[in-house]
């Protein structure tokens, strides 16, 4: 959901207010990507974020892959009252992506109810793609300037080794879903929003080598906060990258570091 989807987004919610409809959006999951910059649960929460008020999942099946654009559209005209339709000037769908605008235009001919809005391209395009490779250079700046909005992360609180704790600096230790793209290993600037409160915060994410941590873990030391956060979903906006993750002669030092780290929200 980068910065083109926002603006068809937009659009969907304005016409949906003007026309008193449902502001609904289509997605997919189960796509061959073995890695997504955001989840299913978190692409849910950019949409409703965003004004929509009805998410429709559609699984891309193999069976469904094979799907001709015309039976793709007769689907969707069988299953919901459309109104409206918002999408971008380049859009394809159906099998070998041969449905576009203009099959769109021709199906829903005047014979229909129909209104068909094209949002159009705007400067570079952005990809899935590129925005991963800013991401495995942990520039989460660039990201956010992609996607037109920061960058996060969503999970639950899970224990740690609670190595944090016996340094004065308590962390959310935050379970990442399997398929979630993971960023460059790094301490990163972030906020956390907890019950409507923002809050300042750090963000380490890789493994912990000072204390011989090997698995890549994402922790949060949340500044001026106190409460219990187990068991409870976390979302963890990413601003921008502090520096590298180290490996401390002992954990003094490591300290002494995180005592530093904490001038970024200070």
């Amino acid at each position: 959901v980068h910065k083109g989807h926002k603006a068809v987004l937009e659009k969907t919610v304005q016409l949906a207010t003007e026309k008193g409809c449902i502001a609904s959006a289509l997605i997919f999951t189960g796509k061959k990507s073995k890695s997504d910059v955001f989840t299913l649960f978190e692409r849910v929460l950019k949409l409703f974020k965003l004004g929509i008020k009805c998410v429709i999942v559609k699984e891309l099946t193999a069976e469904f892959m094979k799907k001709d654009k015309l039976d793709f559209l007769d689907e969707l005209s069988s299953l919901y009252n459309i109104n409206s339709v918002v999408c971008g000037s380049d859009f394809t769908f159906g099998k070998n992506a041969e449905g576009n605008v203009q099959t769109l235009k021709n199906y829903f001919s005047s014979d229909r109810v129909f209104d068909l809005n094209l949002v159009e391209n705007f400067g570079k395009k952005i990809s899935t793609t590129n925005i991963k490779l800013e991401l495995e250079k942990g520039n989460v700046k660039m990201v956010n300037e992609l996607l037109g909005d920061n960058y996060f992360i969503s999970g639950e609180v899970i224990s740690g080794k609670k190595v944090g704790r016996s340094l004065n600096f308590p962390t959310a230790n935050i379970k990442l879903e399997d398929n979630k793209f993971k960023v460059k290993q790094g301490v990163y600037l972030t906020f956390t929003i907890i019950d409507g409160k923002i809050y300042p915060s750090i963000t380490n994410c890789g493994a912990q080598p000072t204390v011989d941590g090997k698995n890549y873990l994402t922790e949060t030391y949340i500044h001026n906060f106190n409460g219990d956060l187990y068991g409870k979903i976390l979302t963890v906006y990413f601003v921008d990258y502090i520096r590298d993750v180290f490996k401390f002669e002992n954990v003094d030092m490591l300290k002494a570091q995180l005592e530093k780290d904490l001038r970024w929200i200070i």
